[in-house]
Parts: C-alpha cells; structure tokens; sequence
C-alpha cells in the first residue's frame, strides 16, 4: 500500500505539471471548435509566446566557487540590448523601404543613372554652337630692315603691326552630315535607359536580401520561444524528480534525476544557440535596415496571411519578358549599334564652321575702322587612317552579338528562376498542410507517452523526446510558413514585379 500511494504521488504531480504545459500548447494550435481566423486557413498554428525561462539548476559537486557567471543583472541575453530599449516593429515592407534608402548597391545604381542623363546632355549640346570671346595680344620686335628716317615695321610677314591686339566673339559648331552626332545621343539615350533598368536590377537584389534576412529572424525568433519552452518542461521535470529524491520517493536509485539534469542541460544549451541565432539574424537585419544595433527589432507574426493556391493564378511564364535584366540587354545592345553608326560616320565628309566679330588694330583709335566679321567653313574630306574607324564599327558589332548571347543566357536563367521559385513556392503550400497534421500528431503522441509513463510503461526521459518532437514539428511548420513567404516573393520578382 505504501508503494502504491508513493507511485500515485509521483504520477499525480507530473500528470498536474503535464497537463499544465498541454493545456497551454494545445491553446496556440489550430481547433475545430474555434472560429476560424479571418486572414488564415483551416488548421492554423498561432505563434506561441515566449515564456520567461527558469533560473538555472547548480549541478550536484560542483564547488561554490567555480560555478559559471551568467549575465549581468537587468541584462537581456536574447536582444544583447538595453532591456529598457523600446523595441522597434516593423512589416517586410517596412524592411524594404528603409533598405532601399541605405548606402548600398541600389544607390550606386542610381548615380550610374545620373552619370548616363548628364551624358545625353552633352550629346545634344553638341548640336548647338559654342559661343567664346578670346582677347589676343600678338607683339613682334621691330624688323632689321628699314630705311632711315621711315617709321619701324612688324618683322613677321603674318602680323600687321608690332604691337597687335585681337578681340573677336565667336561661334562654332559642326554640321551632321555624317550622322555622327545624332548616333551620340540615341547612344547615350540607350545607355541611360540601361542605367535605369540597372538601377531596377539592384533594387530587386536589395530586395531579395531584405526578404531572406527579415524571415530568417522571423524564423530565428520562433526557433528561440520553442526552445524556451522545451527548456520550461524539462526543467519542470527536474524539480518534480528532485522533489521525489528529497522525500525518498525514488525508486531507480537517482537515475531518473541524472536523466533529468542531462536533459536540461542540453536544452539549455539549445536555448543559448538559438538565442545566439536570433542574435545574428537581428544584426543582419539591422545592416540591411540601417536600424541602430541598440533598438531591438519586433517583426510579424509568421502565421499570419497562410496562402492559398489561388495566389499563383495570375503568374504565367510570358511575364518573364518584363524583367529589367533584359530590358538593360536590350538597350545596351542597341547603344552599341549606336557606337557602330558612330563609327562609320568617320569615314563620312565632315563640315565644320566658325563665325567670328571684333577687330583686330594695332591702335585703339580707329578702331572702328579695323572691326567687323568673318566666317569660315570647313569641309573635311577622310581619304585613308589605317583601317581605326572600319575596326571600331567592327568592335561594336561584335559587342551587339556578344550582348544577344548573353540576353539570350540570361532569358533561360530567368526562366529557371521562375519554375524553381513556383516550385518551392507550390511545395511549401504542401508542407503547410502536412506539418499542421504532424503538429496535431505529435501532440496527442505527447498526451499517450505520458498516458504510457502513468502505466510505468515510459520514462521521463520518453515524455521530454515527446515534447521535443512536439516542438520540432511546430517548427517544422513555421518552416514551411517561412519558404512560402520567401518562395512567393521571389516568384513575384522573377516576374519582375
């Protein structure tokens, strides 16, 4: 009799302590007797808070003065932050907006974007004339022959006097007949709406990573209350055991309170990585952002918005042809089309003129009788420079094929892109629904291994593996969550939206 009622004791304070942490599971996990949520489907797991963990067990032997230190008081180990910093929160939008605005590769792109207008602007000044005032002063020394008595005279043939003054205002310009102006600017034209679907490549990139890092705290920050609550059971276990050993209670001799503290002691170690996890992808995150390392960031829910398989209705393999990569192609081939226009125009006659008004005196007081105007045009006529403009045109033709390979490489990549990111995307809604039912599976097989431990047919440590597996089945979920979102917005880049 005694033995029954120590047994009945025993079962009795774990099936309490077991029924406790069910209970709170089994409320964070889809019901059929609970309304549906507006914005999820069936069988929806809400994300479980995050409870306090428990004050660390000191191991049996270990001397006073040895024991590990732990933090600080007042210091939180999972933000490595002030505890009294307010935490900043922020949707995958949010993330994007403030990424885009960072010194990264997205603003290089647009000062290239810049650099290409500034270009087209001095393209079509080149059709306009350019205006100048040059103010000379031309002196010569006196020639060494003169007769006596006869006033002293330039001694260069091309001056008009000794002392020589020359003010003109002057425009000059060139005459397109060769074309080769107007190749400059569709040149520049096209190099300029390359810059800008580069600038439209970077975003997408910068996007893309903002994405991947945002979810991978998102997932991180899950892997972390689950451990923690892992950690919360087994160390409940640990008091229950040692309450057992305490009051002579125990039947297998300390074993089951040495199963116990191993037991704890890995999950806490497993707390302290996925905290450590957390921690490196908040900072990511941070350096994405632009967010200062201090403010602790708080994101979204990862159940919220499950997806459906009408999402992927509208997406059709002909909206691949919209991305930016091969507009940039495209432009940048034509500009080398431009260079090769460009180039031939070399060999074309070019006209050129100059219009000049002013005077050109030796004394300033006729001086209306030295001023007025010229005009001078020029036709150049090319006859022969060794082949450079012919290898030139040739030069930039072999860059346009080099430029159709490679649109053409870069259309099969996108393509890849798109049937890989639907995939993932497709299987994800797959593994939504199969790891919702492991969610349900996994927790009534926690509710008869304890059920079996009642019978003395299970151990203590059975019930922690349950409810270990338990929680790696609610990952396994927030898994599938976390690779749809992903999946989905890269599927909606490839597409180039």
């Amino acid at each position: 009799m005694k033995k029954a009622r120590i047994c009945s004791s025993r079962t009795h304070a774990l099936f309490l302590l077991l029924i406790c942490f069910v209970t709170r599971l089994d409320a964070q996990q889809p019901s059929a007797n609970r309304p549906a949520q507006p914005t999820a489907t069936p069988g929806q797991t809400q994300q479980p808070s995050a409870p306090q963990p428990a004050q660390p067990v000191p191991q049996e032997g270990q001397p006073e003065g040895q024991q590990i230190q732990g933090p600080p008081p007042g210091f939180d180990r999972v933000l490595l932050t002030d505890p009294n910093a307010k935490p900043r929160a922020m949707t995958v939008d949010e993330a994007i907006s403030l990424a885009l605005r960072q010194a990264n590769a997205y603003a290089q792109a647009q000062f290239d974007e810049r650099v290409a207008a500034e270009d087209l602007k001095q393209s079509r000044a080149a059709f306009l004339p350019r205006f100048t005032m040059p103010f000379t002063y031309f002196g010569t020394t006196p020639s060494q022959v003169h007769e006596e008595g006869e006033p002293l005279i330039y001694s260069y043939v091309s001056s008009s006097a000794i002392n020589e003054t020359i003010a003109l205002f002057n425009a000059a310009g060139e005459i397109d007949l060769a074309g080769r102006l107007h190749a400059a600017v569709s040149r520049n034209r096209n190099l300029l709406a390359a810059a800008r679907a580069g600038s439209l490549v970077a975003r997408r990139t910068l996007a893309l990573d903002t994405v991947d890092a945002y979810y991978a705290l998102v997932l991180a920050r899950q892997k972390r209350r689950l451990a923690e609550e892992t950690l919360s059971l087994a160390e409940g276990f640990l008091k229950v055991t040692e309450g057992f050993v305490q009051r002579g209670e125990d039947e297998s001799e300390g074993a089951d309170l040495l199963r116990a503290r191993a037991i704890v002691a890995s999950r806490r170690d497993e707390l302290e990585q996925a905290r450590a996890g957390e921690l490196a992808a908040m900072n990511t995150l941070r350096v994405q952002t632009g967010v200062d390392f201090a403010t602790p960031i708080d994101v979204t829910r990862i159940a919220q918005n499950l997806p459906t398989a009408a999402d992927f209705l509208n997406f059709t393999e002909d909206q691949i042809r919209q991305r930016p990569e091969l507009s940039q192609l495209d432009f940048q081939k034509r500009a080398a089309l431009d260079d090769a226009r460009a180039a031939k125009g070399d060999r074309l006659p070019q006209l050129t003129y100059s219009l000049n008004g002013g005077f050109d005196a030796a004394d300033f007081r006729p001086l209306k009788r030295y001023a007025g105007g010229s005009a001078i045009v020029t036709l150049t006529i090319p006859i022969f420079d060794f082949g450079a403009s012919k290898s030139r045109e040739t030069q930039a033709r072999l860059r346009a094929q080099s430029l159709d390979a490679q649109r053409e490489l870069m259309l099969r990549q996108i393509r890849q892109e798109f049937y890989t990111a639907r995939g993932q995307a497709l299987t994800a809604l797959t593994r939504i629904k199969e790891t919702d039912a492991g969610v349900a599976a996994a927790q009534r097989n926690l509710t008869l291994v304890f059920a079996h431990y009642r019978a003395k047919k299970a151990t203590i440590t059975d019930v922690v593996d349950a409810q270990s597996a338990f929680a790696d089945a609610r990952l396994a979920y927030f898994q599938a969550i976390v690779d749809y979102h992903t999946a989905h917005f890269r599927l909606e880049q490839s597409l180039g939206k």
